[in-house]
């Protein structure tokens, strides 16, 4: 009778459980995840940065050339303006020299 008044006792086992392998599971899954995402928006930052870079070369591009064609307008008529003068002194030149 003994054995009948003893509690019973209920083995144990050695090593982790299943509930820590899945809570260790879940918490890896999770680090991978927040990983992922973290790279996808790093990724999407440096896609809108390069094409803000992209933009903004356009915009400097168009404008330095509309630069150099207002320039280069200036210097053809700078240039039509030097070269009347030049044609008028040259047309004085020979009554001067006579």
């Amino acid at each position: 009778m003994a054995d009948d008044e003893s509690p019973q006792r209920v083995e144990r086992r050695r090593g982790p459980s299943t509930y820590t392998l899945s809570f260790g599971g879940i918490i890896a899954v999770a680090g991978l995840v927040a990983s992922g995402v973290a790279t996808y928006n790093d990724l999407q930052n440096d896609i809108a940065t390069l094409k803000r870079g992209e933009l903004y070369q356009e915009q400097t591009n168009q404008r330095l050339g509309d630069e150099v064609k207002a320039i280069r307008t200036e210097q053809r008529e700078t240039m039509r303006e030097f070269n009347e003068k030049l044609d008028r002194i040259i047309d004085h030149w020979p009554q001067r020299r006579r």
